[in-house]
């Protein structure tokens, strides 16, 4: 069933904007990462291609752009073998698109599980996932992951601008609930798939309302976690400022300390709010 969500689609304010170069690549820590892949690639891009090519290429599946390529290089930190295998694995994801929309998505889509909120100052997609609504005592993990599917590629055909828009925002809401009210291992897999499948997409993660437990879980955790994924993941405690430091309250629900009124539908897909600017 083919399906249009004109609601979302970029305006003419967001084809016209152009990225500044922090915007398209810049340095975390010790870390320099490209956040825009499409259009044209440095000098540096180019070499770590290249010597990628020569020494695990050719790769003769079309999907295999530079820019695709450095996308899951960089994601890989450019470590060949491991780049190599997550290519393959991606090789066979594609070939289970396109989902079809029928009933079982559209359930899926219309629970409030994820959502499209609005856009950053920089046109990012906002998305919402209520994670304390993931249950797979109600929805089988095959139902989660082709909805899910069908969601992220509307995001990504519908509201990303190659070279301008490639990222999204994501905000977590776990609803004050312990390791126990969550599904801890269910949320594992529904993350990891994000991941695998979408590889260099994630700008920022703010996640809200959760334990003391989750946070101190949280504080241990990061320790083995890279520096440039630390920064990408944010506890929010109260404090809302960093959120509101790239994104317009207009575009952010009540329930995370935005102006827009909470949601009770969630699918077809909306942005309610056109004022992307930044807060007065």
């Amino acid at each position: 069933m083919d399906q249009s969500y004109p609601l979302i689609k970029p305006n003419q304010e967001i084809l016209n904007y152009e990225p500044t170069a922090d915007e398209k690549k810049t340095k975390i820590g010790k870390y320099t990462i490209r956040r825009l892949f499409e259009g044209e690639l440095d000098e540096q891009d180019n070499a770590a291609i290249n010597k990628f090519l020569e020494e695990a290429g050719p790769f003769q599946n079309p999907i295999w752009t530079r820019p695709q390529i450095l996308r899951f290089l960089q994601a890989n930190n450019f470590k060949k073998d491991q780049t190599v295998q997550t290519m393959q694995q991606y090789e066979e994801w594609v070939k289970t698109l396109p989902i079809n929309y029928d009933q079982q998505v559209e359930q899926f889509l219309k629970a409030g599980i994820i959502y499209i909120q609005g856009r950053d100052h920089s046109y990012r997609p906002i998305i919402v996932l209520n994670a304390y609504k993931v249950n797979f005592n109600e929805m089988s993990l095959e139902q989660y992951l082709r909805g899910l599917t069908y969601f992220l590629q509307v995001v990504v055909n519908d509201m990303m601008v190659p070279g301008k828009v490639e990222n999204w925002v994501i905000l977590i809401d776990l609803d004050y609930k312990g390791m126990i009210g969550l599904q801890i291992n269910a949320l594992k897999q529904v993350m990891s798939y994000l991941q695998n499948n979408y590889r260099s997409r994630l700008y920022r993660m703010f996640i809200f309302n959760t334990t003391m437990m989750l946070n101190v879980t949280w504080n241990m955790a990061k320790l083995f976690l890279e520096e440039i994924t630390q920064q990408k993941i944010i506890f929010v405690k109260g404090d809302v400022k960093q959120l509101f430091q790239s994104v317009n309250k207009e575009q952010i629900e009540e329930k995370f300390g935005g102006t827009q009124t909470n949601r009770v539908e969630f699918w077809p897909p909306s942005i309610i709010s056109a004022n992307f600017r930044k807060n007065a």
